[in-house]
């Protein structure tokens, strides 16, 4: 009669085999047949809940000309990591969007969107239409006065969502400088644009005319500062470290050859270009020269040229935290004063847009979805775009690794207990 150990090793041996041959049957069966299932965009959230019962030898397919909702997404996702063969065809636009808080006293929000070159894209919000814009070579940008609620930019088709940013505190400008016409119309538009204003003016040697507290500069007060000229040498003791720990400078005309500014400034303020036909009545800015802005450090950009040699008019830098604007212009009063009729407000805006650009403004970070990129989104969960007859079946059998890995362990443990108890 045979013993309980020798029933075992024999049960082993028996298993072993079965699992060999259940291997050797399984190569010489034939793959079965791949239904495929198909439905395009308008119809796909309407399936799923019968593709999900499905079984798993169904492939999917789905036809888009848009990317469909970030659920529908994730939805199709779990389909295909359940074991459906998942795919999708079509050419949906590809667009992007992002949005962040203009500081200003305004509220306005910058946005930028990508999607292919002379695409007319469309901006809205919950409240309705807000903009329109076309797209040339990556992208484009737009200035609103406000969202309400989410931000939406439509192309042909396909829509991209962003939650609208939230607002920005405003602090003061500080504009410091010699009393004259570019200080005091400088300080005046931003104060006409809602900017509270902290000014500075030197009337004479070791006199100054001032506006609020100039000091400390700090940026829990001081969203800028504006060097109008060389007198910027008043703050000079505390300007970098305000500027590293985030504040914004503004260098406006001869302001670039002050040495308070020689490890800030975006380059040095060559001699003044003057046009040898100055204009009529009616001027614009830079129109009676500026200062042009030589010899860049490494790291600036050049932002706006002037001139017949295309002379850098405007450049910019970041500083530690903070950001430097150096513009050339010194006399953006004449514009403001002689211009056309709009140049009063042209100016304002004008203005407060060089603030903005470096202002200091903490908020939170700009909230992102998978609706910001749907064509993006769409690639990293899915994959991309592939015909319904080129889907790859994947079976639901048992990895043969698996398989051969388990026989090899049944026919040790048969020889195991075989040696233990001395035989071969």
């Amino acid at each position: 009669m045979r013993s309980p150990r020798s029933r075992l090793e024999i049960a082993l041996r028996i298993c072993a085999f079965g699992v060999i041959g259940w291997m050797f049957g399984q190569s010489l069966r034939p793959n079965a047949g791949v239904r495929v299932e198909h439905a395009r965009a308008a119809q796909a959230s309407a399936q799923l809940p019968a593709w999900t019962r499905q079984s798993s030898n169904v492939a999917l397919h789905v036809d888009l000309d848009a990317a469909p909702d970030a659920w529908i997404v994730d939805w199709l996702a779990a389909l295909r990591h359940s074991g459906h063969a998942m795919t999708w065809s079509g050419s949906p636009p590809a667009l992007a969007l992002a949005a962040d808080a203009v500081a200003g006293p305004f509220g306005s929000v910058h946005v930028a969107v990508a999607g292919p070159d002379g695409a007319m894209i469309h901006l809205r919000d919950d409240a309705g239409p807000l903009d329109s814009v076309r797209v040339s070579t990556m992208g484009a940008t737009v200035t609103t006065p406000g969202v309400s609620g989410d931000l939406v930019a439509i192309a042909g088709a396909q829509r991209a969502r962003i939650h609208s940013p939230d607002s920005v505190q405003t602090r003061a400008v500080v504009v410091i400088g010699d009393a004259g016409w570019e200080g005091k119309f400088v300080a005046a538009a931003l104060e006409e644009r809602g900017w509270p204003v902290i000014a500075h003016f030197a009337v004479a040697p070791s006199v100054a005319v001032s506006q609020g507290v100039l000091l400390p500069l700090d940026t829990s007060r001081v969203a800028a500062v504006i060097a109008v000229d060389t007198a910027v040498q008043a703050v000079a003791s505390s300007l970098e470290a305000y500027v590293r720990s985030g504040g914004g400078l503004v260098i406006a005309g001869p302001a670039g050859s002050s040495p308070a500014l020689a490890t800030l400034r975006a380059g040095t303020s060559s001699a003044r270009f003057t046009p040898t036909a100055l204009p009529g009545d009616t001027i614009a800015l830079g129109a009676t020269g500026f200062y042009p802005v030589a010899s860049l450090v490494p790291g600036s950009i050049p932002l706006e040229r002037r001139g017949p040699k295309g002379d850098i008019a405007v450049a910019a830098r970041r500083v530690g935290a903070g950001r430097v604007i150096q513009i050339g212009y010194d006399d953006s009063w004449r514009w403001r004063m002689t211009g056309g009729a709009s140049a009063e407000a042209a100016h304002r805006v004008w203005w407060s847009r060089v603030v903005a650009s470096v202002a200091y403004a903490p908020g939170p970070a700009p909230r992102a979805d998978e609706g910001t990129a749907p064509v993006a989104n769409l690639v990293a969960r899915l994959g991309p775009a592939r015909a319904a007859r080129s889907v790859p079946f994947a079976s639901r059998t048992v990895d043969q690794k698996i398989l051969m890995t388990i026989a090899l362990l049944l026919l040790l443990g048969e020889w195991a207990s075989r040696r233990l108890r001395g035989l071969r």
